[in-house]
């Protein structure tokens, strides 16, 4: 019986050692998947912020489109002092509002880069601890079987 036991045990550890690498390759794995998935949901959101900037910036000059048609309508000259004062505020409030928008998409997007790559770091992680875990129970086995057979 004793013959036995030993192919079983080595066998055995063999069989624990490989499901623990394949673990760990599956954690490495899903990481890298996650991370695919973070740097895509990034370009997205710098998209959309781009979208969003062009946006306020189609509003602004329509805003100062119909500031012009209003003072034209009203008998005001467009280069009358209270006209370009207008028009200057108009300009100011709709950049800063495009370039609110462009930041908040960019800080959005780092964040998603950022976690991408705690993504791969933890998969790198928890690959190395199965490599370790794997390399420990085989070194286990191996002392157990000396110290029982010698």
């Amino acid at each position: 019986m004793a013959s036995l036991a030993v192919p079983a045990m080595v066998a055995g550890t063999v069989i624990s050692a490989g499901g623990t690498l394949a673990a760990g390759q599956a954690a490495e794995d899903a990481s890298k998947f996650e991370a695919a998935q973070y740097r895509r949901n990034a370009s997205n959101t710098r998209g959309s912020a781009q979208r969003a900037g062009e946006e306020q910036r189609r509003n602004k000059r329509l805003a100062q489109s119909r500031l012009r048609a209003v003072a034209a309508a009203s008998g005001a000259s467009a280069s009358d002092k209270t006209t370009t004062d207008l028009d200057a505020s108009i300009e100011q409030e709709g950049e800063y509002r495009a370039l609110s928008a462009l930041y908040e998409g960019e800080e959005a997007a780092r964040g998603m880069e950022d976690a991408a790559k705690g993504a791969l770091y933890e998969g790198k992680v928890r690959k190395r601890a199965s490599q370790i875990k794997a390399a420990g129970g085989i070194l286990g086995s191996g002392g157990s079987l000396l110290d029982k057979y010698g």
